[in-house]
């Protein structure tokens, strides 16, 4: 009697593990190629009431032929739900052919108004194929991490896993091209964990109060305009707010571990520059934005 009753309660403890057991984190796309999870964020804004889910994964050829993932098409689905109300979304699909023994990533980003999400994850194939985002241990994140500064040196966000720094101190700007240009303004990400990580990455903007240069005549530089005289009738120039037009730089999708990255932006104004009549201003206002996050931190940059 005694062993039957060992039998049972093993049974019992076996069922227990089973049930609790995360799904297993990879999906096959068709004969020796698969998808699987390397990394999932969720960042919880509550002050905006609003939950972003972040995700990095690998596609993995291990066939002999040839993977084109121009066939590759997936979504992000609540797999216990019909409809998921959105606000923002993104995902990057790279179109190249994957040969044998090699991989590719995927990286996107989904932003919901709560957080009643029940199994959020990557649907393939038309819902053929489904990898839950709870087959793997999800990072968070909060809005709290974030900091408030106007200095051109500061931390945005900082956590456990991850630092986001801001450098504007050793900004500068020249007139090339027929526009203005505000330089030396670097985004510094720093993973500070032994695994690949996902960036949350920032999409700044910019402003000039300046003057337009539209037919005004042609410059070579920024001291030509600064030694010429805009007034009309005595009267000072207008002073205009202007757009960035062009901001260059690049996305970064992900972070290797221990890795450090600094990306570096730059603004272009198109026919517009500072209006030298008054050097005590600061005519550039720089904005480093997050919709996940909800901040956008501003500070202003003066003439020289």
């Amino acid at each position: 009697m005694k062993k039957i009753i060992s039998m049972i309660c093993v049974c019992v403890l076996s069922l227990s593990l089973f049930g609790c057991s995360k799904p297993e984190n990879n999906v096959l796309l068709k004969k020796n190629v698969s998808c699987k999870l390397l990394d999932v964020l969720t960042i919880t804004n509550d002050s905006d009431n609003s939950t972003y889910y972040y995700y990095l994964a690998s596609i993995e050829n291990k066939g002999k032929k040839p993977y084109d993932t121009k066939n590759l098409y997936y979504t992000v689905t609540d797999d216990n739900e019909k409809e998921i109300s959105v606000i923002d979304k993104y995902q990057s699909t790279p179109s190249y052919v994957i040969n044998k023994g090699q991989n590719t990533y995927i990286y996107g980003y989904i932003g919901f108004p709560n957080n009643n999400q029940k199994n959020l994850g990557l649907s393939f194939n038309n819902k053929k194929q489904f990898l839950p985002f709870k087959a793997f241990k999800i990072r968070e994140a909060s809005d709290k991490n974030v900091k408030n500064s106007k200095s051109l040196k500061y931390t945005f966000f900082e956590d456990d896993t991850l630092k986001i720094g801001v450098d504007a101190s050793k900004a500068n700007y020249v007139y090339e091209n027929n526009e203005t240009v505000l330089k030396n303004i670097k985004i510094c990400y720093e993973n500070k964990t032994d695994k690949r990580i996902i960036v949350p990455y920032l999409t700044p903007s910019a402003t000039l109060d300046g003057i337009d240069l539209a037919n005004k005549g042609e410059f070579s530089s920024m001291e030509e305009i600064q030694n010429h005289d805009f007034t009309t009738n005595g009267m000072a120039p207008k002073t205009q707010r202007f757009k960035a037009t062009n901001i260059t730089g690049y996305i970064l999708y992900f972070l290797d571990k221990k890795q450090t990255i600094n990306a570096e932006i730059e603004f272009h104004f198109e026919n517009a520059a500072p209006d030298y009549t008054d050097k005590s201003t600061k005519p550039f206002t720089v904005h480093m934005n997050s919709k996940a996050f909800g901040k956008s931190n501003s500070f202003k940059i003066g003439l020289e």
